[in-house]
């Protein structure tokens, strides 16, 4: 993983007032415009300042094990532009997040429930590693609504408004067809890297016995397709390989 001290001294530099709106116009003129790699850098620029509201509202810590898979992922990606950082968060909600720049969250309560699969986790972390790809995190949070609200940013830490927003955006579903891809991206990374990509088959079993209980909600599972339609999708890919 690269690091992002050249970035998180820009950000500092600029200021934290100043920095948001140079971001947004920054972010949404490479967006629409910019060469791959300036559209890249930019969406990295807006993606740091939306993890540090998360990270404001949320506690996050770094993890070896969780850091292990992850490197494995990567090596395996063949577009090594792109700068990723994946941190568990202490959310309480069976999730995973990511937020455009390469931040992924994995909720401590989802890493602790896949245990010593480390191929289900894998599964998780390849998922949320191919919405930044295909864009699927930049069209989720690139809204007037959102950046509005991060020009709201106080010098002295992040307005209850500002976090509510987000929290918002955190809990909104991607489309059918976004998880679908999704999936199918993840089972080819995860082979491609050494693990069972049937570790998601587990991934869902296992959600499907919490489907239930309360807090079953979030970005896994509140508007996405049925766990057992994604576990068939997801065999069928395995047997295309």
């Amino acid at each position: 993983m690269q690091q992002d001290s050249t970035n998180r001294s820009l950000a500092y530099m600029l200021g934290r007032k100043s920095a948001p709106i140079f971001f947004k116009a920054n972010w949404i003129m490479q967006s629409l415009a910019g060469t791959e790699t300036e559209k890249i850098e930019a969406e990295f620029q807006m993606g740091y300042l939306l993890a540090q509201v998360y990270e404001e509202k949320v506690s996050v810590f770094e993890n070896n094990r969780l850091a292990e898979i992850a490197e494995k992922l990567l090596s395996k990606l063949r577009n090594k532009e792109r700068q990723y950082r994946f941190r568990l968060d202490r959310s309480g909600e069976l999730n995973a997040l990511a937020i455009p720049g390469g931040f992924i969250y994995m909720s401590e309560n989802l890493f602790d429930q896949c245990g010593e699969d480390v191929d289900a986790v894998a599964f998780v972390l390849a998922h949320e590693i191919a919405h930044g790809i295909h864009g699927d995190a930049n069209k989720r949070f690139l809204t007037k609504t959102a950046i509005n609200g991060l020009l709201r940013l106080r010098t002295r830490g992040v307005s209850p408004p500002v976090q509510q927003l987000l929290a918002r955006l955190v809990q909104q579903g991607y489309s059918r067809e976004q998880e679908f891809r999704a999936d199918r991206f993840a089972v080819a990374l995860t082979q491609a890297a050494g693990f069972d990509p049937s570790g998601g088959c587990r991934l869902f079993s296992m959600l499907a016995e919490h489907s239930n209980e309360p807090g079953f909600t979030g970005a896994y599972f509140s508007s996405h397709p049925a766990l057992a339609d994604r576990t068939d999708r997801i065999h069928r890919r395995m047997q295309e390989q």
